[in-house]
């Protein structure tokens, strides 16, 4: 009788704990639209939701297209004012949207030395490593979306107290203002070191350059979705792993050294 109570009880904890985390998306209102809600029972599930709406004019467009109201789509872009989370978001098949935290690269070589011993010349590359061979945000399928965040203007996370992740590892979104500002690129995997590896700099008799190489640089397209936040669509990826690293203007005091990972399999 006992072991019967506590199942109920688990089930009802996880039932509460669903929908606590219940997020209202365009997807959802088109849904509520479709089945027949009238306005104000929509009205009301908004308010009373967590919300993630895209209200570029596009997805707006899609919505009016579909029925829904004026008064409906005014409620949605009022709602997506309210301040976002920054960071970058990987957009997962049941349209779930989580978020990349960065990797530290765990080490740095370079040839430069041997390059030297052998050649007499500098032709050197220097390469920053991440720990194990994949990374730990799996993506599948043939297509990747991500979210792009930002909020340049916002001064609620700069606390520099101790033990606060958010003002050592969210600095790049208070920073950049566009994705263009981060490249996409693609990791040379070592399995048997257990790493991923990717070329962050060049050495050369004639001087150094850092940075990724634009020819290493993987394209992808942008699309502003409104209050600093964007959709990022790369062109097609083969599965392997990836990582988007931030190439603009670093900070007095802060260093570069931690990427977006994330994995491709089919």
């Amino acid at each position: 009788m006992k072991k019967i109570i506590f199942a109920l009880l688990l089930s009802v904890v996880s039932l509460n704990n669903n929908y606590a985390q219940e997020i209202i998306t365009n997807k959802s209102i088109l849904q509520m639209n479709q089945l027949g809600f009238d306005d104000s029972m929509i009205i009301d599930k908004i308010n009373s939701s967590n919300v993630n709406f895209e209200t570029s004019i596009s997805e707006l467009s899609k919505l009016k297209n579909a029925g829904v109201s004026t008064e409906i789509l005014a409620l949605m872009m009022k709602k997506s004012k309210t301040k976002s989370k920054t960071g970058i978001y990987y957009i997962s098949k049941n349209g779930d949207q989580n978020r990349i935290q960065p990797s530290v690269f765990s080490s740095t070589n370079s040839n430069a030395t041997a390059q030297v011993l052998v050649s007499g010349m500098i032709n050197a590359k220097t390469k920053s490593q991440l720990p194990k061979s994949k990374s730990n945000n799996i993506l599948k399928g043939n297509k990747q979306e991500f979210i792009f965040i930002f909020n340049p203007s916002n001064v609620d996370n700069m606390q520099t107290n101790q033990g606060n992740q958010a003002s050592i590892f969210n600095w790049w979104f208070r920073t950049a203002t566009s994705p263009n500002e981060f490249a996409l690129v693609q990791f040379k995997v070592k399995d048997r070191k257990n790493i991923r590896e990717v070329v962050t700099g060049k050495t050369s008799s004639l001087g150094s350059t850092s940075g990724i190489d634009p020819k290493a640089a993987l394209p992808f397209s942008i699309e502003e979705m409104g209050n600093n936040k964007y959709k990022v669509t790369p062109n097609s990826l083969e599965p392997g792993e990836y990582c988007f690293i931030y190439q603009g203007q670093v900070p007095e005091g802060r260093t570069n050294q931690a990427v977006f990972d994330f994995s491709i399999e089919q």
